[in-house]
C-alpha cells in the first residue's frame, strides 16, 4: 500500500504549544472496561484524568472504543453520535457542535466532581473517588454525549487527552460510522481528528472470534500527526497496528516522535500479537509508542486483552498495566487489587532519548541510501 500516494497526510499543528513541549514531559495512559453505559464510562474517565492531574501528567491517553462497547452491530449504529467533522478542520471552526448540544448537562457536574476527588491529595485510592451525587439509572445514554463529556473533563482536569475511539455518524441514517481518533487540548478544542484506515473483519472459529468492523464503519483515507505537550503525535487505532507501512509515512512523511495506537484487541490476539507487534513499531521507527487499552468483559459476548503500555525508542517496555495473561509492570494507578480498570500507568516522555537512538543506529540514513530489487 504506497500511503504516499493514495492517503494524504493531514498535519494539525498549533502554534500556541511550541513553548509548552519540555525535554521531559509526563503521559498518562489508561486502562478501561467500557460498556454499554455511556455515562459510567465517563466517570471512568474522569478517574482516570484526576489520578493522571494528581500525578502531575499533561496528557492522558484513552483506548478505542472508550465511550460504548455493546453486545451488537445494531447497538453499535444505534448509540453513535452524530458530529460529523471534517479532518482538516480546526477547532475554532468546530465549536458550533459543542453550541448546538441540547442534551441534559446535568452528568457533567459529576465528571468535574469526580476529577477534583480524584486529584485531591489526600485521596485513598481504597475508597474510592467517584461522587455519587446522581441517580445514575436515570441516565440514559441518549442524555450523554461523549465528546461534550470529554470536552468538560479536559478543561477540568486541565489535561489534553487522546480520544482512542468515538463513533462518528455522518450519515443521519446511521448506516455505517466511522471509528474516530480525537485530540482535544486543555481548553477542549479539537485539534486532531483521524478515521481509522484499517478494518477489523476476522473470523477465527477456533478461537470463537467473529469480527467484522466494516459492517457497520466506513474506513478513514487521512494520515494525520499533531503537536502537543509531550510531542508530535501519529494518530492511528488497533488493527492500524498491523500495518507498519502506515507507520513509516507518519514518522518519516509527518515527523511523528510519539506513535498511539489505542486498542480493544481482543484476548487470543493479544496473547499472541500485542507486545510484539507495538515494539517492532517502536523499534523500526525510533519513536516512543503509547497503547491504550480495553480490559477485561464488557459484556457475555465481548472481552479485551488489556495491557495498556508505553515503549520507548529502544523497544523497551516502560510501563504496563497488566491484562489476561499477567499483572505487566504493577505500576498503575487505580481503585482495586490485582489488574487493574479503570487505571493509569505514567510515562516520561524524553526528547533527548528519541535523538540518542536515531543517532545510534541511523536507520533513516540507511534507508535512503540503500538499493535494491527483484
Amino acid at each position: 500500500m504506497k500511503y504516499n500516494h493514495e492517503v494524504a497526510i493531514a498535519i494539525m499543528s498549533s502554534s500556541i504549544i511550541a513553548h509548552l513541549t519540555p525535554l521531559q514531559s509526563r503521559a498518562a495512559i489508561a486502562q478501561l472496561t467500557s460498556t454499554s453505559s455511556k455515562y459510567q464510562n465517563l466517570i471512568n474517565i474522569a478517574k482516570c484524568a484526576g489520578w493522571a492531574k494528581k500525578e502531575g501528567a499533561s496528557m492522558l491517553f484513552l483506548p478505542e472504543c472508550l465511550g460504548f462497547i455493546g453486545q451488537s452491530s445494531d447497538d453499535t449504529l444505534k448509540n453513535a453520535e452524530f458530529f460529523c467533522l471534517d479532518p482538516e478542520s480546526s477547532g475554532s471552526q468546530l465549536q458550533q457542535i459543542y453550541d448546538n448540544d441540547a442534551n441534559d448537562q446535568s452528568y457533567h457536574h459529576s465528571l468535574e466532581n469526580t476529577i477534583l476527588r480524584c486529584s485531591s491529595l489526600d485521596n485513598d485510592l481504597s475508597t474510592g473517588c467517584h461522587v455519587h451525587d446522581l441517580n445514575e439509572r436515570e441516565i440514559a445514554n441518549t442524555d450523554v454525549s461523549i465528546l461534550n463529556g470529554l470536552r468538560t473533563i479536559a478543561i477540568k482536569s486541565g489535561l489534553w487527552i487522546s480520544a482512542g475511539g468515538i463513533h462518528e455518524a455522518c450519515d443521519p441514517t446511521k448506516q455505517r460510522v466511522y471509528n474516530s481518533h480525537i485530540i482535544l487540548d486543555s481548553l477542549g478544542e479539537i485539534v486532531a481528528h483521524y478515521r481509522k484506515i484499517h478494518l477489523f473483519d476476522v473470523c477465527i472459529p477456533s478461537k470463537k472470534i467473529s469480527l467484522l468492523e466494516s459492517a457497520t464503519t466506513a474506513p478513514g483515507t487521512k494520515l494525520v500527526v499533531c503537536d502537543s505537550p509531550i510531542g508530535r503525535l501519529g494518530l492511528s487505532t488497533c488493527y492500524d497496528i498491523r500495518f507498519g507501512e502506515m507507520y513509516r509515512e507518519l514518522v518519516e512523511k509527518g515527523g511523528a516522535d510519539v506513535l498511539l495506537a489505542p486498542s480493544a484487541f481482543t484476548v487470543p490476539t493479544g496473547k499472541s500479537h500485542w507486545h510484539i507487534l507495538l515494539r517492532a513499531r517502536a523499534i523500526e521507527n525510533q519513536c516512543y509508542v503509547l497503547a491504550a487499552a480495553q480490559y477485561g468483559k464488557h459484556n457475555q459476548k465481548r472481552e479485551s486483552y488489556g495491557h495498556s503500555i508505553a515503549i520507548d525508542p529502544w523497544g523497551e517496555v516502560l510501563t504496563d498495566a497488566g491484562g489476561f495473561d499477567g499483572p505487566g509492570t504493577r505500576d498503575s494507578f487505580g481503585e482495586s487489587g490485582g489488574i487493574l480498570s479503570p487505571a493509569i500507568i505514567l510515562c516520561n516522555i524524553e526528547t533527548d532519548k528519541i535523538n540518542t537512538v536515531r543517532e545510534r543506529i541511523p536507520i533513516k540514513e540507511h534507508r535512503r541510501k540503500s538499493n535494491f530489487s527483484f
